[in-house]
């Protein structure tokens, strides 16, 4: 049995996927509703999160990011594998003293940065391990997106992406930071703007631009809720070629100094895909002590990083 805390949009899917892999879930949310669109799926729902925790061999904390950290805590004290949806959460307090705790008692702490799964990143990670690309110079990564497109059925400005403190573009395009993190390596921000553009009735930033330092390489982030049409990609250079990842497109291109092309590849399937993926490596990491692909001590990194980003922005915390 696992369980899932938090039975919001994500909580649902990351259920629906254990379920479609073969496993018996347990589901916690506070709000009857959302716990009968569990029970539809065919999974066991409580309104007691101990009881959802004492039931299973691992947790998903799919809870407002608020709550992470004390439900990233109940279920290490309960001896409990966890995954935890993104941001890990939206400070540090005692995380790393959590993460030492989880490696002592042998528990798998992994958070869920979906986008390593995406083949194209996976793709363009193994051209960077072998030095393919050359000495990386530069990357360039940008998600731009419209708020009420991107969740439709939604008032978004009652969820928590119009939360000033735990909400708004920075903190949930994580992804990106995470992203430039992997592929480039550990990053210290250099800067950071953040605004609001007033345009679609957020208190929280809308937008934010933020330059990240990787040992030498330097890489840009531009992240936001209004625009109009979406664009999600990334570009690499390197002394020996560039790659371009286009995330929505599924699509890789690597390209030589003289311009010609060493690899064009579009790869099937869609995120619904690398979310089931993302379960399926998590099962394994429990299952068979493989390395999640994102642990919580990569996590912790990545959220310093982002909470440097906010604090130079100025943003609450």
């Amino acid at each position: 049995m696992i369980a899932v805390l938090g039975l919001g949009s994500i909580g649902l899917r990351h259920a629906g996927n254990l379920v479609a892999l073969g496993h018996q879930v347990i589901g916690f949310d506070p709000s009857p509703d959302r716990r009968a669109l569990l029970a539809e799926k065919g999974g066991a729902v409580t309104d007691d999160r101990a009881h959802a925790i004492a039931q299973s061999r691992a947790v998903v904390v799919a809870s407002p990011s608020e709550h992470h950290l004390d439900d990233l805590q109940a279920c290490l004290k309960a001896g409990r594998h966890v995954l935890v949806e993104k941001p890990l959460a939206h400070r540090t307090d005692g995380l790393a003293a959590m993460m030492a705790q989880a490696e002592r008692a042998g528990l798998v702490v992994a958070v869920a940065m979906m986008l390593r799964l995406h083949p194209a990143v996976r793709r363009a990670a193994e051209i960077l391990k072998a030095g393919q690309l050359g000495k990386p110079l530069w990357g360039r990564f940008l998600a731009a997106l419209y708020l009420p497109e991107w969740r439709p059925g939604q008032d978004w400005t009652q969820g928590y992406a119009n939360d000033p403190k735990t909400g708004g573009a920075l903190f949930d395009y994580v992804h990106e930071i995470d992203l430039a993190c992997h592929l480039l390596g550990p990053a210290t921000v250099q800067s950071c703007v953040a605004t609001n553009t007033g345009t679609i009735g957020l208190t929280a930033e809308d937008m934010a631009d933020v330059v990240l330092d990787h040992q030498g390489a330097r890489s840009s982030l531009h992240v936001d809720y209004v625009t109009r049409p979406r664009h999600r990609y990334a570009e690499i250079a390197g002394t020996l070629g560039a790659l371009r990842i286009d995330l929505d497109g599924r699509h890789l291109l690597w390209r030589d100094t003289s311009g010609d092309t060493i690899e064009d590849m579009a790869y099937p399937g869609s995120y619904a895909d690398d979310y089931l993926a993302e379960m399926a490596a998590f099962v394994a990491a429990i299952d068979r002590s493989v390395p999640p692909p994102c642990s919580g001590a990569q996590a912790l990194d990545v959220l310093e990083t982002l909470i440097s980003a906010r604090t130079l922005a100025g943003l609450p915390s």
